[in-house]
């Protein structure tokens, strides 16, 4: 807990403000996302957290490099932070994934490790392996 680690005096490289998620299990598969499911997750952890998506400047996506889920998620992203290509603030997309592959179970976590680094440290790693990006990305 945030208050445990400020008594402490831990080091603090981020705190999850809201989570969301949501499932209908209407999907063909675990594989095969379903558009709605993921932007009602996303408003979700915006709302629960009180914060404007407008104001995001990096968001770690689950990049599986699956057709239909990328192709899903970038609908979803776009439908809930709009079209901000060439606007200001810039927003930043990446995906650990692309450095060490889909650790399953541990995807979930290693995103948020490398999301957490990377605004402690105020860097954006790379998004690696990536020659051919997915048109939809702008």
């Amino acid at each position: 807990r945030e208050q445990d680690a400020l008594r402490d005096g831990d080091r603090i490289y981020a705190v999850i403000k809201g989570v969301g998620s949501s499932s209908d299990g209407r999907a063909m598969s675990v594989l095969t996302p379903r558009l709605e499911g993921e932007v009602l997750a996303l408003h979700m952890a915006y709302e629960n957290a009180g914060i404007d998506p407008a104001t995001v400047g990096l968001i770690e996506a689950h990049g599986t490099g699956t057709l239909v889920g990328d192709a899903t998620e970038i609908e979803a992203l776009t439908t809930v932070f709009g079209q901000r290509q060439g606007q200001v603030p810039h927003c930043a997309l990446g995906t650990v994934k692309s450095m060490i592959g889909h650790t399953m179970p541990a995807a979930g976590v290693a995103g948020i490790i490398k999301a957490a680094l990377a605004l402690h440290h105020k860097v954006l790693p790379p998004t690696i392996h990536c020659e051919n990006p997915n048109p939809k990305l702008g």
